[in-house]
C-alpha cells in the first residue's frame, strides 16, 4: 500500500526547476529534501519526458513525473498512465508538414525521440535544449507508440490548430511546438495520478512559468508563479515567488510553511 502524502508539489521543470544554466540549484535540492521529511512528495510535471530528464530526478530527490505535458506518468518508478496518439493522425499530419509547409517534426515517447529529418530547426532546439541532436527515423511511430509530436519551427503553428482541431498545440520553447491529444495537459496528467493512486483528497501543490503550465494552475490547490513567468501565469498565481536563478522553489516552498 502506497503511503498517503500530506500533501503534492508538482514542479515545472524548465524556467521553474531548473536555473537558467540547465542546473538544479543547491537550495532547490535541500529543500525538496525537507519536503520529504516532512512527507510531501514532490513530483516533476513537463514536457518533457521520463528518459530525458533521469539525471535531473536522480540529482533532484524526485522520484515521480508528469511528463510530456501530461501524456505520461509514473509514480515512484510505477508507470500509471500514457496517452498515445493515433497513427492515422500521425501519418495525416506529418504528410502536411511535408506537403504544405516543410516544418520538420519530432517524435517522443518514454523510451525515445527521434527527428522527421536533420535540418537547421532540430539543431536550435536542441542546442537551446542543451540535448544531443536526436537520430533520424521518419516511421519511427510504425513501431513505437507516440505520446507527443513537436513542430520544429519558430512561427508557422496557426495553420495546423485549423487542420488538426483533435490535436492540441502548445509553444513550449522559442524554437518548438507540443503536439498531444486533445484534452491532454499537465492537469490531465495529475488528475490520472491523483484519481489512481487515490490522492483526490491530498492538498496539492504546483510552481510554473510557461504557457503549458496554465492547465495545472487552474486545477491545483495552490499554484505559484516564477519571478521569471509568463505574463497569463500571473493571475492566476496565488503569488509570485523570486526567479529560478534567485531561490524561488526553496523561498516559495518556505513561504508556504511546507518546509
Amino acid at each position: 500500500m502506497i503511503n498517503k502524502p500530506e500533501a503534492i508539489v508538482f514542479f515545472d521543470l524548465d524556467g521553474t526547476l531548473l536555473t537558467s544554466d540547465v542546473t538544479v540549484a543547491q537550495s532547490t535540492i535541500d529543500a525538496i529534501c525537507q519536503l520529504k521529511k516532512n512527507n510531501i512528495k514532490p513530483v516533476l510535471a513537463t514536457g518533457r519526458t521520463i528518459f530525458e530528464v533521469k539525471h535531473i530526478m536522480a540529482q533532484s530527490g524526485i522520484d515521480s513525473i508528469v511528463g510530456m505535458n501530461g501524456q505520461s506518468v509514473f509514480y515512484q518508478g510505477e508507470h500509471i498512465f500514457s496517452n498515445n496518439i493515433d497513427i492515422d493522425l500521425i501519418e495525416r499530419i506529418l504528410s502536411y508538414s511535408k506537403t504544405q509547409t516543410q516544418i520538420p517534426m519530432a517524435f517522443y515517447n518514454d523510451k525515445l525521440i527521434r527527428i522527421s529529418e536533420f535540418s537547421h530547426a532540430a539543431v536550435l532546439l536542441y542546442q537551446y535544449l542543451k540535448q544531443p541532436l536526436p537520430p533520424t527515423d521518419i516511421n519511427v511511430f510504425h513501431q513505437q507508440p507516440i505520446q507527443m509530436l513537436l513542430l520544429l519551427c519558430e512561427s508557422g503553428e496557426g495553420q495546423y490548430v485549423e487542420q488538426f482541431p483533435e490535436l492540441t498545440f502548445v509553444r513550449n520553447t522559442p524554437y518548438c511546438v507540443d503536439i498531444f491529444n486533445k484534452g491532454g495537459s499537465k492537469a490531465f496528467g495529475i488528475q490520472k495520478l491523483l484519481e489512481n493512486k487515490q490522492f483526490l483528497d491530498v492538498p496539492t501543490y504546483a510552481f510554473g512559468d510557461g504557457l503549458n503550465d496554465i492547465e495545472m494552475f487552474k486545477l491545483v490547490d495552490h499554484p505559484i508563479a516564477m519571478g521569471n513567468c509568463l505574463a497569463p501565469l500571473k493571475p492566476l498565481a496565488e503569488f509570485i515567488t523570486d526567479d529560478n536563478n534567485h531561490d524561488g522553489i526553496a523561498n516559495g516552498l518556505n513561504r508556504l510553511g511546507l518546509i
